[in-house]
């Protein structure tokens, strides 16, 4: 986390989501709200796959009822219908083509897909713009509302794909909101014996004073016996909402990936995945 070029300090996160009904999926607008934090911006975007020469779209008057929905549930979001003749080149080129005034979206947002294959098609988005550093996360929800209890933030991190940089700041976001602000956070990582525990600890310890978030370090042994999905499962039975990190799976492998990615996600009761793709130093605000 030291020596990067650029500051935090700096860091705003633009958010666009990208959800086929915000109408019925008012927990993804409202947990992109949380991690916003009024400190940038949110869009939210409906992305309709057809030809606008033979079909009215009736984009305008679908956009100001997302304005009112919104306006409904108190959010606040700059609201997009756009139509596209292919979905995965044009969710591409619509999240090139994203500003305001100058502000950038660097992270794109997902709802989750229904199946595995609807996962890897975005796992090869997520490819393409990781390489114009847009990161990239996916929000498991149970429910449509979102995560309901608001006292456990647990971000699972292992120190190789650098995303948890990413992580620690969108939860320390989280925990800024007022819905948020009595929920405890846990840094929590799994190793294979005692002695590794203790070097982990360290890190860990090193990496919460060097972000200065109010978190508390857990590094957990596992036994041969125990999985690492089960390690998970019982260490963060109490969680409101979980973060764990994203890797760029090799082409061709991206269906594999996402049903691997698939059966974490049924492991809790919300979660987050984060791929960091953009140059972010990790020395919190």
């Amino acid at each position: 986390l030291r020596g990067r070029k650029k500051s935090a300090r700096n860091w705003r996160p633009q958010i666009m989501l990208f959800t086929a009904n915000p109408t019925n999926r008012i927990g993804l607008v409202r947990l992109a709200s949380w991690f916003n934090q009024n400190r940038g911006l949110v869009t939210v975007c409906r992305l309709e796959v057809g030809d606008l020469t033979v079909k009215d779209f009736e984009i305008r008057r679908r956009e100001r009822e997302m304005d009112a929905e919104l306006a409904s549930e108190r959010l606040t979001a700059f609201c997009e219908v756009v139509v596209v003749p292919k979905f995965e080149v044009g969710l591409i080129g619509v999240v090139q083509a994203n500003g305001y005034a100058g502000f950038r979206s660097n992270c794109v947002m997902f709802g989750w897909p229904d199946n595995p294959e609807g996962l890897a098609t975005l796992l090869r988005v997520m490819r393409t713009i990781s390489q114009i550093q847009i990161s990239t996360i996916f929000a498991h929800l149970a429910v449509d509302e979102g995560p309901q209890g608001k006292k456990q933030i647990d971000v699972w991190w292992r120190g190789k794909q650098h995303n948890g940089d990413l992580m620690l700041l969108l939860a320390h976001l989280l925990n800024l909101n007022p819905e948020w602000v009595q929920a405890r956070t846990f840094v929590r990582s799994i190793v294979e014996n005692e002695n590794e525990r203790e070097e982990m600890l360290a890190i860990l310890r090193g990496l919460v004073a060097d972000v200065r978030i109010n978190a508390e370090p857990d590094v957990i042994v596992r036994s041969e016996n125990e999985s690492v999905n089960e390690v998970m499962r019982v260490a963060s039975v109490g969680a409101d909402l979980v973060f764990l990190g994203l890797q760029i799976p090799e082409p061709g492998f991206e269906k594999e990936y996402s049903e691997r990615l698939f059966e974490l996600a049924g492991t809790f009761p919300a979660v987050v995945f984060v791929r960091n793709a953009g140059v972010f130093a990790g020395e919190l605000i």
